[in-house]
């Protein structure tokens, strides 16, 4: 069987009838949509049998690497950064203060009030012992991360930008409004239901010496640094099967809101 396709035989066409129960409560019943499937039959799905989870892909996370291979690609995805902006800045790197190897975590519902089949991987993050100081540099080093992002299928690397509602909070947090006099910049590339995230830090660049209390004494990161992680949600291989034939009756119907937080 292959993966879930938008145009399955619930088509918006064949919808007949969508009843939904959709406020966010752990209560609330789960919502369930009737639609007419091609072969005439009328056939109702409750939501709390959905394997994914409200929000998500399922398309997305089936082309995520298998769970079983997620380390692997998580530390070459890591291990390639490192290697290119060390050969470009003569970077050294360590393991953040969390250390270890990252962990799984399964998914804890599917936004309906049932169980879903995804699990979510976090790594550890790893920090350089230094970071050059120019704005340029800055760029430069995220576009190396870019490269490497979009040769692994994420996407380039996407700077968090300043909300222009929110600027004054932006401006104190990193210390300008202008990026290129930021202390502090955070970046992510997602793709495939895969995620890179990136954060470079230099108090010696923030003038107001506010960041010294904000990064390194308090978290333990070192306050000159690129820091990088890795993440992803997927599925087992033995899931899988599983997950595919219980996906196929919610095939190209419009997922309805969440009704419970998890």
């Amino acid at each position: 069987m292959g993966r879930p396709s938008v145009a399955g035989r619930a088509v918006a066409g064949m919808l007949a009838a969508l009843t939904l129960a959709i406020t966010l409560t752990s209560c609330a019943p789960s919502p369930t949509t009737t639609y007419r499937a091609d072969s005439g039959e009328t056939v109702t799905v409750d939501w709390s049998d959905y394997p994914g989870h409200d929000g998500m892909d399922a398309e997305d996370v089936l082309r995520a690497p298998p769970a079983e291979e997620i380390r692997t690609v998580s530390a070459s995805i890591l291990g390639e950064i490192e290697a290119r902006l060390s050969d470009e800045f003569r970077l050294e790197w360590e393991d953040g203060p969390s250390g270890g190897e990252g962990t799984f975590f399964p998914q804890e519902g599917n936004g309906y009030g049932g169980d879903s089949l995804y699990v979510t991987f976090n790594s550890a993050g790893r920090e350089s012992l230094s970071i050059p100081s120019r704005a340029e540099d800055w760029t430069r080093i995220m576009q190396l991360i870019s490269d490497v992002t979009s040769a692994y299928g994420l996407g380039a690397l996407e700077r968090e930008s300043i909300d222009p509602d929110r600027s004054a909070e932006s401006a104190e947090r990193s210390g300008s409004d202008d990026p290129a006099a930021q202390w502090q910049w955070f970046g992510t590339a997602f793709g495939d239901s895969q995620w890179v995230s990136v954060s470079m830090n230099d108090i010696d660049r923030d003038r107001s010496g506010k960041a010294a209390g904000e990064i390194g004494v308090d978290n333990g990161w070192n306050a000159r640094s690129v820091q990088i992680s890795y993440g992803a949600t997927t599925l087992g291989s033995e899931d899988r099967a599983a997950f595919l034939d219980r996906i196929e009756p919610f095939e190209g119907l419009p997922q309805p809101q969440a009704t419970t937080s998890g």
